[in-house]
């Protein structure tokens, strides 16, 4: 179970540790029984089978969504209507997934986004087509770099609900191409380098594409926040700044207001 469970968070899905702390009377869970719930609804082990559990599983996909790790207890025969009559508290402990930061092209704003972005803990992955920018020599943080063809990698590639992508890559076509393959992926954040004015001809190639309004709507572009300061240090700062904005669902305000 443990296996899995840490495969399964490193491949990005969130779950739940669901264990039985109290068992009184007759009831289908024994103390110490665990179960693994996957934000996608599945399971492994199990705390007692039945209505018992599905009504764990329910409560284990409502505390993943909350992020909220606590006690839940059922009265069998009050709660779930069955006859055994038996009482059951249980453990559910949120397990998030690792934050990952996916880096689509491998220049000098990637290069200070991915130290930055390593501080936060997020994991690195980095797609370029150059293969001589990959190096560890450039980044020694990241997890995984991706050398070859940008959207075929990208096709290729599994993305998950907790990643944010970053593209800046060599050339307008390759970043108009990468997003192509990516902006219809569940992800949590999309932002995309470059003037209003390049965006602007981006978007409309991409909707001659077949892409839709709600589609461009999710894309942070131009990317970041405005704080000033054109250096790839600082563009790569007001990235990430905006990208904390969105992990965490906070507004922009001053600390002293």
């Amino acid at each position: 179970m443990f296996e899995k469970l840490n495969r399964g968070l490193k491949d990005g899905k969130s779950g739940a540790l669901v264990i039985v702390t109290k068992s009184l009377g007759s009831t289908p869970a024994n103390v110490g029984k665990m179960m693994m719930v996957f934000e996608d609804a599945s399971i492994e082990g199990t705390v007692g089978g039945g209505s018992l559990e599905r009504r764990v599983i329910e409560k284990s996909l409502d505390r993943i969504r909350t992020g909220e790790s606590g006690l839940i207890s059922f009265d069998l025969t009050k709660d779930l209507n069955m006859n055994c009559g038996g009482q059951v508290e249980l453990f559910i402990k949120v397990l998030k997934s690792d934050l990952r930061l996916i880096l689509v092209g491998g220049g000098h704003i990637a290069f200070y986004l991915s130290k930055m972005a390593k501080l936060l803990n997020y994991r690195v992955i980095i797609f370029d087509d150059r293969e001589m920018m990959l190096t560890r020599e450039r980044f020694d943080e990241a997890e995984k770099m991706i050398a070859g063809n940008i959207s075929e990698n990208l096709a290729r590639f599994i993305f998950n609900e907790n990643d944010f992508v970053v593209i800046a890559t060599h050339g307008h076509v390759n970043d108009e191409d990468a997003l192509y393959e990516v902006i219809d992926k569940t992800v949590k954040y999309i932002g995309v380098i470059g003037s209003k004015r390049k965006v602007k001809t981006m978007f409309e190639n991409l909707i001659e594409r077949g892409v839709n309004q709600d589609q461009i709507k999710r894309v942070h572009s131009p990317v970041g926040l405005n704080l000033g300061g054109n250096s790839p240090e600082e563009i790569a700062l007001s990235i990430l700044s905006e990208m904390q904005l969105v992990r965490t669902g906070s507004d922009i305000k001053h600390m002293r207001d």
